[in-house]
């Protein structure tokens, strides 16, 4: 074997070599991304944060479940307000305010709020005095948790966090002033933030840093932020393993995440920038009792994880002169590579790129494609002379080829690539739909199966059909090939770019950033393919080389030379082909490998990773199916298709391994039970007491889950046993089933009232269209009003706030629903209602919530027992887990008329 021939071997367009490459390219990038995705180690030098103590922080503040309605609640807030009033006393620039004085009234949505804000503030004042009453930095995160969960994640690792910043604040003074609002009643529709906006503080910030939990650990990312400017803070040169992707923040924008935080009150209330940094990971144990520090994810790392992050995002902010405060940022397009560095640029130039590449990518390959076509047509020429066959013009070629079928050659070389697009979209719209029929739930415990299934399918259905041999072509050149895919892979690329830009202008979606990255790649790499063609490299010659010999000449039938014959024998063309492969150009294909296939694959994976974690336990939640498989099918298909090109060089014992791979993990997916203890299933407890002065109270308890497995819930428990069960769609989470059946198991409200009664109520009519009514539940700080007749335009507390909070007043339609909380217990509201004067008749009901039941409230003593949620926790199996359906796990009502 020559020197060439070994070189070949190796380098050459062959398949061996492009195998090789290409599986090394998607194994590196595969463990690469997963690898990085884990938590990372703590480092020995902390930079000034107690790790050890902040994690004792946490095992007070998640001790059990300690929702805003709980005296348990009370207890979490004095051991916060211990901690900081140790820290305050021994600086004199951190200030404390225990906030029992900030109330407010505020309306969103289909329902009103009034609410006694128990906010924890401090206050750092800043060293530069410019500083003192505006441009401070914001630090946000809430204290209460839901009345099923301890609350580790959500919230009490950012509590934790915020306690630590406090300190390391107190010892290192910024520039700026840091406020910090330790807020409660977040869970119950983001009270605490509202709160905040009353208290004279607000009006010194105008950047924040909210910190949440909107799962189990895990690596904290980079939710959402209001600009470009506060994203500065997250670069690496701040925060050392940032992560963080904007299509987070599209999918909050669009509602695909069902979940709220802080973020909104702060920036829609009072405009104050700012980011939203929280946990994603582990949604089937969030707001359960597994949000408990045992079953966190990363646990101690995770906690560290966003101390790290924290801090290194507050110190730069709270010391910056500008740029990361600048009032005329526009929102941003930003994402982490592999957790070391974080991209960030404007939307407005992604559009702009986008436009130019729209307007001058096809021009320029326009060009290249012509002068590459016109340099070969005379090299043809030149290397094949004047012989038989051989045309003086491009249009004699094409004459010929319509004649010679060779047409049906171009057609299928330049149509399987769309053939190949049609197959794999409707294999992969196949695949879901056996998904949704046979075992629907399989992604929310095996998001990573799910996705090699769909993965493997796109492979086999797209590289098997662009392997087939194009017809009527008697030799096989491989760069022809290549660059025919390459170009219809661009024009693909160049259809998404300019859906993407449309998307850019009309909803400022930025999260399609790694189409603009794939476009210009493939733009790159075919005019690569155009160049090497003008060069005349091994293998770019599109047709036959005719191979001159002499013609003999027969015994019978010669005739003399005359004055006509030709001083030069006329020869024979025949045509030559060398081997079964051709080897096609060296080097060349590496190159363009190099430049299509790892950086899309990288973007995409990146994606896919951060969408399995954030959206494959969503279903739960009441999210579609149908959008979860969407989202998955889509990722595996632009992941595969980068190889495309390259694709008729791969080794088919790849795609026996894939085809191996495919049905082993498809047959898995759709006959293995879904649930595990690891991976729970959600289902949404509520109790509801109906009171009546001549009747018995009715309990009917009501559990809300996913259709399929609800009633086989509901038959492990003892009190729904040979009772008539009604369910119905879930209104307030619609691709959900409720269900609800009488029941003998009574709660009890507890407290220190000798009154057995829930509540009391007293309403008189003021005028035709006004009342006053007055409710006061027994241990409870938490009531509500349902105007089920009319709704109601205008409503004042009685000793609380006059007014509305600005930008949410009550809408011009009026609210069907008022939502009460005092920071005492057993208050007796008075409130002053007005409706429309349309229908002067008023109908409803009185109600009052409760959240303490005796295992989640070991300690309090407080006396409140809720037997039928203490009977779902007892009797569910293990691969189930209860979680609160609305703010109270028990609701006693009692109508009215007027």
């Amino acid at each position: 074997m020559t020197l060439v021939q070994k070189i070949s071997s190796v380098f050459a367009f062959r398949t061996l070599p492009t195998t090789v490459l290409a599986s090394l390219i998607y194994l590196a990038i595969f463990i690469s991304v997963l690898v990085t995705d884990d938590l990372p180690a703590v480092p020995k030098n902390r930079k000034g944060l107690d790790l050890d103590q902040a994690y004792s922080d946490l095992h007070k503040i998640a001790e059990q479940p300690h929702p805003y309605n709980s005296h348990a609640n009370d207890a979490v807030r004095s051991y916060i307000l211990g901690r900081v009033h140790d820290i305050a006393a021994e600086h004199r620039h951190v200030h404390v305010v225990d906030d029992l004085v900030s109330n407010g009234s505020w309306a969103s949505g289909a329902y009103g709020v009034y609410f006694e804000g128990t906010n924890i503030l401090v206050k750092i004042d800043g060293t530069e005095k410019e500083y003192t009453e505006h441009g401070g930095v914001l630090f946000s995160a809430h204290y209460d948790s839901v009345s099923t969960a301890p609350g580790a994640t959500d919230d009490g690792m950012g509590v934790a966090t915020l306690l630590q910043l406090i300190q390391f604040f107190a010892q290192n003074r910024p520039k700026r002033t840091a406020v910090f609002n330790i807020n409660n009643g977040e869970e119950d529709w983001l009270n605490g933030a509202h709160a905040f906006l009353v208290h004279p503080w607000s009006n010194i910030t105008d950047t924040f840093l909210n910190l949440e939990g909107a799962a189990s650990g895990g690596r904290p990312i980079l939710f959402r932020a209001t600009s470009s400017a506060p994203l500065l803070s997250f670069l690496n040169t701040h925060v050392p393993h940032a992560h963080a992707n904007v299509l987070s923040q599209d999918a909050f924008a669009r509602g695909v995440i069902r979940s709220g935080t802080d973020y909104e009150v702060y920036f829609a209330g009072a405009d104050i920038d700012g980011l939203d940094l929280a946990f994603y990971k582990g949604r089937s144990k969030y707001h359960t009792k597994f949000d408990a520090i045992p079953y966190t994810v990363g646990q101690k790392r995770a906690l560290w994880s966003m101390l790290e992050a924290a801090r290194g995002s507050g110190v730069a902010l709270v010391n910056n002169d500008g740029p990361m405060h600048s009032k005329d940022s526009s929102s941003a397009v930003y994402f982490d590579l592999f957790g070391a560095a974080l991209i960030l640029f404007p939307l407005s130039s992604l559009f702009t790129f986008n436009t130019v590449l729209l307007a001058v990518g096809p021009i320029v390959l326009i060009l290249l494609l012509a002068c590459e076509a016109a340099i070969r047509h005379n090299r043809r020429n030149g290397e094949n002379g004047n012989a038989p066959g051989s045309h003086d013009n491009l249009w004699g070629h094409l004459w010929n080829s319509v004649v010679s079928l060779r047409w049906l050659s171009g057609f299928w070389r330049w149509s399987k690539f769309w053939f190949a697009i049609m197959v794999t979209a409707g294999l992969q719209v196949l695949l879901a739909f056996s998904f949704l029929k046979l075992n629907t739930f399989i992604v929310h415990s095996s998001p990573y199966l799910v996705f090699l299934a769909f993965f493997t399918l796109a492979y086999l259905s797209i590289v098997p059909i662009l392997q087939l041999p194009i017809p009527f072509q008697k030799a096989s050149v491989p760069e022809q090939q290549k660059q025919t895919i390459l170009l219809q892979t661009y024009f693909l690329t160049w259809i998404l770019l300019l859906l993407a830009t449309i998307a850019i202008s009309k909803a400022s979606i930025g999260g399609l950033y790694f189409i603009t990255g794939w476009n210009m790649l493939v733009f790159l790499a075919c005019c690569i393919g155009c160049v090497e063609g003008m060069l005349g490299a091994e293998g770019t010659t599109p047709f036959l080389v005719f191979v001159r010999q002499p013609t003999p000449l027969t015994e019978e039938g010669v005739e003399d030379p005359t004055e006509n014959t030709p001083l030069i024998p006329r020869t024979r063309h025949d045509v030559h082909v060398v081997g079964q492969e051709e080897t096609g150009a060296i080097g060349w294909w590496i190159l363009q490998m190099l430049i299509v296939v790892p950086v899309p694959v990288i973007l995409v994976s990146h994606i896919a990773v951060i969408a399995l974690s954030a959206m494959s336990q969503t279903l739960s939640d009441g999210s579609s199916a149908a959008i979860v498989y969407g989202a998955v099918a889509s990722l595996a298909c632009l992941t595969v298709l980068p190889i495309a090109p390259f694709s008729f060089k791969l080794h088919r014992f790849l795609a026996y391994i894939l085809g191996t791979i495919f049905i082993l993990v498809t047959l898995y997916s759709w006959f293995t039970f879904p649930f595990s203890q690891e991976e729970p299933l959600k289902v949404y407890f509520l109790q509801n007491l109906t009171l009546s002065p001549t009747l018995e109270t009715q309990a009917v308890t009501t559990l809300t889950g996913a259709s399929d497995y609800i009633m086989e819930l509901i038959s492990h428990l003892p009190s729904a046993s040979g009772q008539d069960i009604s369910c119905n769609y879930s209104q307030a989470r619609l691709s959900l089933q409720s269900c609800s059946w009488k029941t003998d198991l009574i709660p009890s409200p507890g407290g220190n009232l000798t009154s057995g009664t829930w509540l009391q109520t007293n309403i008189t009519r003021l005028g035709a269209t006004s009342a006053r009514i007055s409710v006061q539940g027994q241990n409870t700080r938490s009531c509500r009003i349902y105007f089920d007749t009319n709704p109601i335009i205008r409503y004042e507390l009685h000793g609380g706030s006059v007014g509305m909070q600005p930008r949410y007043e009550v809408p011009e339609e009026g609210v069907k629903e008022l939502r009460i909380w005092s920071r005492t217990w057993d208050r007796n509201f008075t409130v002053d209602v007005e409706w429309l004067d349309s229908t002067p008749d008023m109908g409803g009901r009185v109600a009052c919530e409760w959240n303490e039941y005796e295992s989640g409230s070991v300690g309090v003593g407080t006396g409140g027992k809720i037997p039928a949620l203490e009977e779902v926790l007892t009797f569910l199996p293990k691969w189930a887990v209860v979680t609160k359906m609305t703010d109270g796990l028990v609701e006693a009502s009692s109508e009215f008329w007027l």
